[in-house]
């Protein structure tokens, strides 16, 4: 049998998986795999500033896309550097193979440089993390790596491979086809008893509530949601984090949950004697883990795709271990056998708590202030933003009012923390969601203090010529924790106000595109010219440190 060399076998396993972007920066002990590449146009090399923005980026670019990333790097701390980006794809449930290259065996255990025990420190953070210990058994390894992380629960999976099994050595050209080391269908249906029962419970429901989780947008389930839906009057709310579950244009939709969201989705859910927990973990921030937002009386029925996950949080009237998708189809079809419930009284509560927002939100219009309150940001971005258009929101206070403020009406066009809630990811993952969908228009939004942790992939975006734009509101300090060392220590402020450079103008330096606006009415302009550029763009808006947030509803989470 022909042999090929075994830094090219890498390549070739990941091009019969359909990678398209390795994620990474060069290093010794990758070069045999990396230079495998060179006149390759299937499979591209982009090439970060910084390991930790090449995780970022392959998180954006497979939550974007549906297809696997892969993060390649070298021994020690250039592997090391990519763990808070893996603990995002951790954390996101995203298919993320990591490819270290490592330091010869002879090396290993010797304390020898750059020499480090990368599968227990990468761990805590993957689904599956493996040494390669014999050349021939790479392919194996890959084979394990992407079957795990493409499993019904999709995650990252980490590989490490010593590099004197690359160096020199072969490997047996033929290798398998995907199919033949991994289901590639995983459509689970729900068990047809535990369909019937949930059915029933929906059905005994007078204020039934469907909250749609990150299994909605993951199985393509929005339309079979929204069906549900309207078959039976259920109030729409997407969980915390999947703004883009469902179509926030429409009549049932009241909001998001959570204490960035809208406090009319928390007395909703509240009121709701029947929550149809749709491929929902039932997260900590759209319920707090209490009663204090999902009413002690309300009966669940919980739609996971992870046996684990269903009852953890909460106990279930009806748990069903399924692919969104399948178990909504199997519940619409059920139901459509019996006589529905007008649930009247239901609608118009929901028409009303819909109201509510709208007056709340409305009412922002007439905030006043120099700079500008970050509220009459969002107004401007509703206005330019394009109905398909992707949206990575960083952590941080000013870029958090999104989560209430902007509207979203396809699946697959909302980015963020999820639950990860580490600062600086925003920009990074933004250029990784316009690598995965380079056919839709990309914004990120960010704070100052988040902006600046990874701003030099802006140069990684100039030299790749990634039509990111990346919206910058700059209120001079770390918002969320000034706020609370005023609220709480007496406003004995360390170490939360920052000095900034103009980003506009470090865009420039970059050879990116930049701008600096100062009023509210110059916002939708100037998003929509940057928008039309083949090129990244930076906008900086100095805005308001201190602003008002809505108050709580009766019935209503305080969180």
């Amino acid at each position: 049998m022909a042999k090929i060399d075994a830094g090219q076998a890498v390549i070739e396993a990941l091009g019969a998986e359909g990678v398209e972007y390795i994620f990474g920066i060069v290093g010794t002990t990758t070069n045999t795999m990396v230079t495998a590449l060179h006149g390759r146009s299937d499979i591209r090399f982009l090439d970060s500033r910084h390991e930790e923005g090449a995780a970022f980026m392959a998180y954006g670019y497979t939550r974007a896309s549906g297809k696997p990333a892969v993060c390649m790097t070298t021994s020690g701390p250039g592997t090391i550097n990519l763990m808070t980006g893996v603990a995002l794809a951790y954390k996101g449930r995203a298919p993320v193979v990591v490819i270290a290259g490592d330091v010869p065996r002879a090396d290993l255990d010797r304390d020898g440089a750059q020499s480090f025990d990368l599968v227990n420190i990468f761990k805590p953070v993957t689904y599956l993390a493996r040494h390669v210990h014999k050349t021939e058994r790479i392919p194996e390894a890959l084979h394990d790596a992407f079957r795990t992380a493409l499993g019904a629960k999709r995650g990252p999976a980490f590989v490490n491979i010593p590099r004197d099994l690359l160096e020199g050595q072969t490997i047996d050209r033929e290798l398998a086809k995907p199919a033949a080391y991994r289901p590639v269908d995983l459509r689970i249906p729900g068990d047809p008893e535990a369909i019937r029962r949930a059915a029933e419970v929906l059905l005994q429901a007078e204020r039934p509530l469907l909250l749609a989780g990150g299994g909605v947008v993951d199985s393509g389930a929005t339309g079979e949601a929204v069906a549900l839906a309207e078959l039976l009057g259920m109030a729409l709310v997407p969980s915390y984090g999947h703004n883009d579950a469902v179509p926030n244009s429409h009549a049932l939709f009241v909001g998001t949950p959570g204490n960035r969201g809208a406090p009319e989705a928390l007395a909703a859910i509240n009121r709701a004697d029947a929550i149809l927990a749709l491929g929902s973990r039932l997260n900590q921030h759209s319920t707090h883990w209490d009663y204090s937002t999902l009413g002690r009386g309300a009966r669940i029925v919980q739609v996971n795709v992870d046996a684990q996950e269903v009852g953890r949080n909460y106990p279930v009237a009806v748990g069903i271990v399924g692919d969104a998708k399948a178990v909504a189809q199997q519940l619409r079809e059920e139901l459509g056998k019996r006589k529905q419930p007008a649930r009247t009284a239901w609608r118009a509560e929901i028409a009303a708590l819909k109201a509510r927002r709208k007056a709340r939100l409305d009412a922002e219009s007439r905030l006043t202030g120099d700079p500008m309150m970050p509220h009459l940001v969002y107004p401007e971005l509703r206005r330019a933003l394009p109905r398909d258009c992707m949206v990575t929101l960083d952590a941080g206070v000013a870029p958090g009012l999104s989560y209430d403020r902007l509207e979203f009406e396809l699946p697959g066009t909302f980015f963020n923390y999820s639950g990860h809630g580490g600062l600086g990811m925003g920009y990074a993952v933004g250029l990784g969601t316009k690598l995965g969908r380079p056919d839709r228009p990309a914004i990120s939004i960010q704070g100052d203090g988040g902006f600046l942790y990874t701003s030099q992939e802006i140069n990684t975006a100039v030299r790749h010529r990634i039509a990111l734009v990346s919206i910058v509101l700059n209120n001079g300090c770390h918002g969320a924790e000034k706020a609370q060392q005023q609220r709480h220590f007496g406003a004995r402020y360390v170490g939360v106000d920052l000095v900034n450079p103009r980003f506009d103008r470090l865009a420039e330096v970059y050879g990116a595109n930049g701008w600096y606006v100062t009023r509210p009415q110059d916002i939708a302009e100037t998003v929509t010219t940057a928008l039309k550029l083949d090129g990244p763009s930076v906008i900086e808006i100095p805005v308001a440190e201190h602003f008002p947030l809505p108050a709580k509803l009766p019935g209503a989470a305080g969180h």
